[in-house]
């Protein structure tokens, strides 16, 4: 495996960085609150009710929705500020976007800068990816939380809970072994519906999956790159499922092997010939 993605390992950078003071702490949190102002004003939300999962890269609110989405609740991931990111370890997930997402000419040249407008466009780019990639994987059917509105640095989408409390991670859950069968098999399924549409999620883990009513709803896709497009994408679907393995192999469950399924699923959607 190539060394940058050994070096990336998402499951470690969870843990990474320093602990911000409570003072700054509430300054980006009324910055973050700030950014879901628009959607009030655009009747997309009525009111913020409480933050349901906070990380280094966004904080996600359940928020009362407007009457005209005909739903109660809605889910608004706010990314932090752009000037909070260094996007030194992206590069892995970003190359090859600008041939999935072909922007104009200007965007392309603004991404190729280290300006703050370069950053900028960088920053919008990598939110406007994971809206995107929504949108594409709930239509063809997968178990996704649903995208309704992308809005500056919020992305306003399904909300996975009831009034009381939000789905849980599976990490939090306490499962029987023939559930946790049931619930690989499903996200494996999912896993092949990605790569068949031109995905592969490259951050997949216990800590991405929520479970509710039963099933397990893949979220977090910010980092997700295009097969075709990326040469890290076959490294990348290996890590993806060696991490769900770890998390179920826990439970009883025999899991694949992650190569000969990566290589599987790669020949049928990807390339023939590998």
């Amino acid at each position: 495996m190539d060394r940058r993605l050994e070096e990336i390992d998402p499951l470690e950078e969870r843990y990474r960085g320093a602990t911000p003071k409570e003072d700054e702490d509430r300054t980006v949190e009324e910055a973050l609150l700030a950014h879901l102002d628009p959607l009030i004003e655009q009747h997309l939300i009525t009111e913020v009710l409480r933050p349901i999962k906070t990380g280094k890269e966004a904080v996600v609110y359940c928020c009362a929705a407007h009457p005209t989405l005909e739903r109660e609740l809605v889910a608004a991931k706010v990314y932090r500020p752009f000037e909070t990111r260094s996007f030194k370890r992206d590069a892995v997930y970003q190359q090859g976007r600008e041939r999935g997402s072909r922007p104009d000419a200007r965007v392309l040249k603004a991404l190729g800068k280290k300006t703050r407008r370069g950053r900028l466009h960088k920053f919008s780019a990598w939110i406007a990816h994971e809206e995107r990639t929504l949108r594409i994987l709930h239509d063809v059917g997968a178990d996704v939380p649903e995208p309704i509105e992308r809005v500056g640095p919020v992305v306003l989408m399904e909300y996975l809970g009831d009034a009381e409390d939000p789905a849980p991670m599976l990490t939090n859950v306490v499962l029987e072994e023939d559930e946790a069968g049931q619930l690989y098999d499903q996200v494996l399924r999912n896993v092949d519906l990605f790569l068949k549409h031109h995905r592969v999620h490259a951050d997949l883990s216990a800590f991405n999956l929520l479970y509710w009513n039963g099933r397990a709803v893949v979220i977090d896709f910010p980092q997700a790159v295009d097969p075709r497009y990326n040469d890290d994408a076959f490294d990348l679907l290996i890590r993806d499922l060696r991490n769900l393995n770890g998390f179920f192999e826990e439970h009883g469950v025999d899991g694949v092997d992650p190569i000969e399924h990566s290589l599987a699923i790669w020949r049928e959607h990807v390339d023939p010939l590998r």
